[in-house]
């Protein structure tokens, strides 16, 4: 996913998962009940954990580890789980996507840039379509906790209700593995700007 450079009204504490995605929204006018809550909370799982299989670098092969044929085929069996999973939901959820925003995304909080302000305090549900891989979106809920007006929209920002445990620990090693490679890659720009500057 693209990386956005983008400067958010908020400052913020933790790690969070930036990028230019579509988003969709809605004002919920009654509460999520827990059954849906949970389907919600079992896609996002899938979707996560399906982002990072795919996102997975290739583990770097030692002698030792030939000899393990039945990890390697129970981690198969996993991705394969996975991979069929995520088929189901694509074609569930495929339809034109909207046109991919700004955003930024932690365990708490989800931002992006909307077309218009939405008052504090409001309900509502936000679908992220993360990865043009899958169209299956990362659902959301939560109210309204600042907005703010820019001259091309608003940049809104809500309050993430309770994600689950695994959600939540899929998300942060998503944050984690993104933040990793953002780091390298701006170490490697100053060695090539300092290798560069050598005459």
């Amino acid at each position: 996913m693209k990386q956005s450079s983008l400067e958010s009204p908020k400052t913020a504490t933790t790690l969070c998962y930036q990028g230019v995605v579509p988003v969709e929204w809605e004002q919920l006018t009654l509460p999520v009940d827990s059954a849906l809550r949970q389907r919600y909370e079992h896609d996002n799982t899938v979707l996560l954990q399906g982002l990072l299989v795919v996102d997975e670098q290739p583990p770097i092969e030692h002698e030792e580890e030939l000899s393990a044929f039945g990890q390697e085929l129970q981690r198969i069996d996993h991705k394969l789980n996975l991979i069929l999973e995520l088929l189901t939901q694509t074609l569930r959820s495929w339809r034109k996507l909207p046109a991919p925003v700004p955003v930024e995304l932690s365990v708490e909080r989800v931002s992006w840039r909307a077309e218009e302000i939405l008052p504090a305090g409001k309900q509502v549900m936000v679908k992220l379509y993360l990865s043009p891989i899958f169209p299956n979106p990362f659902v959301v809920t939560g109210a309204v906790v600042s907005g703010q007006e820019e001259k091309d929209g608003a940049w809104v920002s809500i309050h993430i209700d309770s994600l689950g445990a695994q959600v939540q620990d899929a998300l942060e090693k998503l944050v984690f593995r993104q933040h990793r490679r953002d780091v390298a890659r701006a170490r490697l720009r100053r060695q090539t700007g300092e290798e560069g500057g050598v005459s």
